[in-house]
């Protein structure tokens, strides 16, 4: 499956038509993109990762495309903007899903005009961009709900690109397990873990909520842990929701589909209560901990109903002053993701 998908992105990577990646949270998404932006012919140019959900309604224009002295009141003499740090590169719209109405029409003018003004400037510059956007949502449902404009998404859908969640990708367990467990050795200049067949086993069986993501923290954590043998079964530090609640689901005659989806609703709730509750009810600080967007966080509060007590306000509402509580998109300096484990051998001229 993992090399299906390098093989689509290296054949579509030779044009400049936009990407749009979907699945749920943990598999890959980013990393997948960025390999699509290895392949082209951008690649000795910038990938500019941008959290779409990190970024307040207010801000939205200036965090893509800069402003020039006094547009505003405490305005910086000038910034270049995202465009034009992802200027002959790639721009990557993560979690495209939670821009509100006015920013997804902003953003679908500027996809099709590949045109913009910077905040107090009226020349009109040319942006050299290509566009890839991922999200965990569905997208068509969010059009027919009318949380999405149907003419942004028809846009942005011009290759559609989904990535399975990991339990549907039981081929690829192996070698990720290699790939990270060489990647976390080098770095942390420790010895390479293996596993042995009780553990490989309860690994290929797992259901893996967390997806990639939940593989390489399981990697990472036992690479840490440095055992003096090989991993068991019992080493691992996986989730026990399957052995606790599926002798209940099936004698409850539920089917595996929705005994699943109530695992993870229950989850969800779960996780979403000990991170507020670690964080004092503070959205932002919880959010940040759990490694998700503010926005999504708080969609997710609302999905299952949950309330906490905090003064600061989900992204897109009233935001204080100082902004200490913003979360800032990705910059083009942070941090990259692990390199792409057992990479496509075809590689674009």
């Amino acid at each position: 499956m993992h090399q299906q998908l390098l093989a689509q992105l290296t054949k579509f990577a030779l044009t400049d038509a936009e990407i749009l990646i979907t699945g749920a949270t943990g598999t890959g998404k980013e990393v997948y993109a960025a390999f699509a932006h290895q392949q082209s012919q951008r690649a000795k140019a910038a990938f500019v990762p941008v959290n779409c959900g990190a970024i307040p309604d207010q801000l939205f224009e200036n965090e893509l495309f800069g402003h020039v002295g006094g547009a505003f009141t405490g305005a910086q003499p000038r910034a270049e903007g995202l465009v034009a740090a992802a200027e002959g590169g790639t721009l990557f719209l993560d979690e495209v899903d939670t821009l509100s109405l006015s920013c997804q029409v902003k953003l679908l003018r500027f996809i099709q005009q590949k045109e913009y003004r910077r905040l107090g400037e009226t020349r009109l510059r040319r942006a050299n961009v290509r566009f890839i956007a991922a999200t965990n949502a569905d997208l068509l449902v969010a059009v027919k709900a009318g949380r999405f404009r149907e003419d942004l998404f028809f846009r942005l859908r011009v290759i559609p690109i989904e990535v399975p969640p990991l339990w549907k990708r039981k081929v690829d367990i192996a070698p990720l397990l290699d790939h990270y467990a060489a990647y976390y050795a080098e770095l942390y200049r420790a010895n390479p873990i293996t596993f042995d067949a009780s553990a490989l086993e309860r690994l290929e069986n797992y259901s893996w909520p967390g997806n990639i993501r939940e593989l390489e923290n399981c990697v990472q954590y036992l690479t840490c842990l440095q055992l003096d043998h090989a991993i068991h079964a019992e080493d691992l530090p996986l989730l026990n929701v399957e052995e606790e609640d599926a002798p209940n689901d099936v004698a409850s005659g539920l089917s595996f589909q929705k005994a699943k989806r109530e695992l993870v609703t229950m989850f969800e709730r779960e996780y979403l209560e000990e991170a507020l509750r670690r964080s004092g009810g503070n959205i932002a600080e919880a959010a940040r901990a759990s490694g998700k967007a503010r926005r999504a966080f708080f969609e997710l509060m609302r999905k299952h109903g949950i309330r906490a007590v905090s003064s600061v306000q989900p992204a897109g509402s009233a935001e204080s002053d100082n902004g200490a509580n913003e979360v800032s998109p990705i910059s083009p300096k942070s941090k990259e993701p692990p390199p792409l484990p057992f990479r496509s051998k075809s590689k674009a001229t």
